[in-house]
């Protein structure tokens, strides 16, 4: 597996760590922010929607871009918006944060597949493919409950710090002349 997918991996991991531990976050979020666990939730609904919309509209906004370009935007804007989730005052704006996640990881993930199967020969897509979206696998089973586990020993926002620095692990591969 070349070196670049598993910085892709290593992406899609941190994606979908932060996009999924929040809801072992609730109750501490809902407590720092004086709300109920419920309107808490609806961080949740918040970021499914703006990656709902946001991923194809910016998708196809952006389909002309170089994708590496594509990819370091994405970097910056979801490592950014972790860096401010770390540092929210109010529910508000910690809404106003995670649409910023979700629209970031929603022109990361496409474009990641892209690149990944620019990476390697046509016969072997469907692995390049299949090695990004193990980051969104792994993440569901290792991320979110090491998330929540932190959270509940730390701090909430100090998971936010870290899936930044997850993410600024390594600059995003160059894909072939193909893209």
């Amino acid at each position: 597996m070349p070196a670049s997918l598993v910085w892709l991996a290593i992406g899609a991991f941190a994606i979908g760590t932060e996009a999924l531990m929040i809801a072992g976050l609730l109750p501490a979020i809902a407590a720092d922010f004086h709300t109920t666990i419920a309107t808490a939730g609806e961080l949740i609904t918040i970021f499914a929607i703006a990656y709902a919309v946001g991923s194809p509209i910016l998708s196809a906004l952006c389909g002309n871009l170089d994708r590496r370009r594509l990819l370091m935007i994405a970097l910056s804007c979801f490592t950014a918006a972790n860096l401010l989730a770390a540092t929210t005052q109010s529910l508000w704006q910690l809404v106003a944060v995670r649409v910023l996640l979700a629209l970031s990881a929603g022109l990361f993930m496409p474009t990641a597949y892209a690149v990944a199967a620019s990476l390697v020969p046509p016969e072997r897509r469907g692995r390049a493919i299949a090695a990004v979206t193990s980051g969104m696998t792994i993440a569901t089973v290792l991320g979110v409950p090491l998330g929540a586990w932190i959270g509940g020993h730390a701090d909430w926002r100090s998971t936010f710090l870290i899936v930044a620095v997850l993410f600024c692990m390594r600059y995003p591969p160059k894909p072939s002349s193909a893209t």
